[in-house]
């Protein structure tokens, strides 16, 4: 302890009393500010913690009982430190008197500043005059005077804001403020309640409440309102949602939404989140009023579920679900853009080099063409696969093993169930010329149990199946050049494949085979189909050249082009597809990578006889400074996607950038355009700023220019505002 000029028996005395003084000093400001955690870490009288107590003048007043200290006193222990022109214990009446200049430093970093403070020994009660708070989450919050009796605390005349205020200028109104007559803190519930409160914008009232109440900034999170978010299409015109905010237990918690529109009367949606020792779970849905034909009995909404638990160390199950109750509410009220909508259960087993799964799906089309009594439903759904250890294989290599099981049915059309087993093994090694030769075995058995098949007038209730060996050699010759710190690669790349014609009969059915697109991603896999439905045979080559240039900073430009050659057509490839002849169009793509700033790539498809693009996709990615900016342009031609049957001719792009204004001002816009009829699809704008950290507004207005059935072209409008601690996140 370090005293100022003091006789020696009045310092003796101070040594009796210093404890006394410290939490008495403590105590005056804490009792003052709306934070029960202030009052719960006051200094302990048989704290280890070594006490300084600091002053220019201590003195003891034997006859009054009075301990006075003056001039620059400071008390401190640990973190915690109490400042005052003067401070003053009277031991008779137990009542502590701090006066002048009287400030506090919490360890968390809030300051607390009063002019005057009195607080009686049992800390029950207490009075504060002028009172001032920086608390530690930087809100601010004054008031006229202060009394505690308890465990409330009142405040008269008090202001509480988020704001940073102008240091150049502090008598300017913070940027929002509550202002109310009186103010309670509860230390028991940990609220602050306003009476007769006022809402300013810039030191002007713009609402009135007479009771409002938010949680102390000790509490993490408290069931409330949180910020409403403005809305405006056509569908639906204005609409407003609110949220409610329900605190459950500390694993549980639920968001229930009122909304309200002009157009379409209200809703409502509820979300609801739990956390489990194991694994975790939410539930989601809506319900709302509906004027239009595309709902039935006035009423739409939707459900939705998803989840994921462990089992075991390796085993774990989830599900992840959503039903709609008609083909566009999902999109009408900003939900998804999805036009099939998959819900799935599963268990999954990994383990090493071991995987394992079983599921059932069901899919929901949302499309005007799409007749959900022939969409099917995906169950059991299984798959097993191993690999074994490199080198373990007999002749060396590696191995695996794999096999699935999927059973498709539905009540118009055909039914299907079926089973494959296979396995592999495949063995690398670098011949004396440097390349890579890596030689492939596989075989795989495939059988099929199918009812209801029809296929050009033919119909078919029955088995079949087949086997499929296949032999493959892949040669690489990787070839690299270096020039200090900059590289150079070039991989002339060479793989052949032996496997027998035919294997797609007709009364096979092609359920997961459909979506193929022959690109530079499968130039050299044995199998191009991403299925097991269709099967490609007979000998064919693949043969390309792989390229890349990197530098010391990490710059790299790389590229790939190739093509594919077979004995002879094979018809298992629709027209338009680049595979259907004997030579493959060209695929190839190029990616430029300069700086960790700027992506570019190209992925294109050339007709193998014109050079004609017959798919291009090209995009860019570019930061620079503050602004960032997304191209992407992608073309198909007329016959490309027949293989799909969902899609037809496609030319588009799309754009978007965003700039910083500044770190706390930012604008952004995108479009997306179809040039294949000269028309855009969809484009907007919008701003986000953050202002004096206390207030964030976010805007933005968005034109669509899509039609089906209830959905017609039109301009939405969002605007959500949020008070910082007041019922929002950023």
């Amino acid at each position: 302890m370090v005293a100022g000029p003091a006789s020696t028996r009045r310092r003796s005395t101070l040594d009796r009393l210093r404890a006394d003084l410290l939490a008495a000093a403590a105590v005056v400001v804490l009792s003052a500010l709306p934070d029960p955690a202030r009052a719960q870490a006051l200094p302990s009288l048989a704290s280890d913690e070594p006490i300084l107590l600091q002053a220019d003048e201590v003195e003891y007043a034997r006859e009054l009982e009075l301990v006075i200290a003056r001039g620059n006193v400071e008390v401190a222990q640990g973190d915690r430190i109490v400042r005052a022109d003067s401070l003053t214990y009277n031991r008779r009446d137990g009542i502590v008197t701090a006066q002048g200049n009287v400030a506090m430093v919490e360890p968390d970093g809030s300051v607390m500043f009063a002019s005057y403070a009195q607080l009686d020994e049992g800390f029950a009660k207490g009075i504060a005059r002028d009172l001032k708070a920086r608390l530690a989450d930087q809100t601010l919050l004054v008031a006229a005077g202060s009394t505690r009796e308890g465990r409330f605390t009142q405040m008269d005349k008090a202001a509480y804001t988020a704001c940073e205020l102008c240091e150049d200028k502090p008598d300017r109104p913070a940027l929002w403020q509550i202002k109310a007559d009186k103010v309670t803190h509860d230390e028991q519930t940990r609220d602050i309640v306003y009476r007769d409160a006022t809402l300013e914008l810039l030191g002007v009232p713009i609402a009135y409440t007479p009771y409002f109440s938010h949680p102390d900034p000790t509490v993490d999170r408290r069931s409330g309102v949180l910020a409403p978010t403005y809305r405006s299409n056509s569908t639906l015109g204005s609409r407003i949602d609110i949220p409610y905010y329900i605190v459950i237990d500390p694993t549980t918690d639920a968001t229930v939404t009122p909304m309200w529109t002009t157009d379409q009367g209200a809703g409502l949606s509820a979300e609801y989140r739990r956390a489990l020792d194991n694994g975790a779970y939410a539930l989601e849905g809506m319900i709302a009023d509906a004027t239009d034909d595309v709902a039935r009995d006035n009423v739409r909404g939707y459900i939705a579920g998803r989840g994921r638990f462990d089992l075991t160390d390796t085993w774990r199950w989830g599900f992840d679900g959503i039903w709609a109750g008609d083909d566009t509410v999902l999109r009408v009220y900003d939900i998804t853009n999805r036009e099939t909508l998959t819900s799935t259960l599963y268990a999954e087993e990994l383990n090493g080099r071991d995987y394992a799964q079983i599921a059932g799906y069901w899919f929901q089309g949302l499309r005007s063409t799409q007749r959900q009594s022939e969409l099917p439903t995906a169950l059991p759904m299984a798959q097993w696969s191993r690999l074994g250890a490199p080198g373990m294989a007999p002749l060396g290599g590696q191995w695996r093993m794999e096999s699935s099981f999927a059973g498709l049915s539905r009540q118009d059309g055909t039914d299907s169930y079926r089973a494959t087993v296979g396995g592999g093994w495949n063995r690398s090694y670098i011949g004396g010329e440097g390349g890579v030769y890596t030689l492939t075995a596989n075989l795989r058995g495939d059988g099929y149990v199918v009812d209801d098949l029809t296929d050009d007038g033919r119909s078919f209730n029955g088995t079949a199946g087949r086997i499929l060996p296949e032999i493959a050699l892949d040669w690489r010759l990787p070839m690299v050049r270096s020039d200090g710190e900059t590289r150079q690669m070039i991989e002339p790349i060479v793989m052949g494949v032996i496997s027998p014609y035919g294997g797609n009969s007709w009364k096979i059915p092609n359920e997961d085979s459909r979506d193929f697109e022959f690109d530079e991603t499968n130039l050299f896999s044995t199998q191009r189909f991403s299925g097991y439905d269709r099967v490609e045979g007979g000998p064919r080559v693949s043969y390309g050249l792989r390229v890349g240039h990197y530098t010391g900073d990490g710059g790299q430009i790389t590229g790939l082009v190739g093509q594919s050659l077979r004995a002879k057509a094979d018809d298992t490839f629709a027209p338009g597809s680049g595979l259907e002849d004997k030579v493959s169009d060209y695929v190839g793509r190029v990616v430029v990578t300069p700086n960790p700033n700027l992506d570019l790539y190209y992925r294109f498809r050339f007709d193998k006889d014109t050079f004609e693009p017959r798919r291009t996709d090209l995009g860019a990615a570019w930061i620079v400074d503050r602004a960032s900016f997304d191209l992407s342009y992608t073309l198909l031609r007329a016959d490309e996607r027949e293989v799909t049957e969902d899609y037809t001719d496609r030319e588009e792009v799309y754009f978007s950038a965003g700039y910083d204004i500044t770190d706390d001002f930012k604008i952004f816009g995108s479009l997306r355009r179809d040039l294949e009829n000269d028309r855009s699809i969809n484009h907007g704008a919008g701003f986000a700023v953050d202002l004096d950290n206390c207030l964030y507004i976010v805007s933005e207005v968005r034109r669509s220019f899509s039609r089906d059935r209830d959905i017609q072209p039109s301009t939405d409008v969002l605007v959500r505002v949020v008070l910082r601690t007041l019922g929002g996140t950023y």
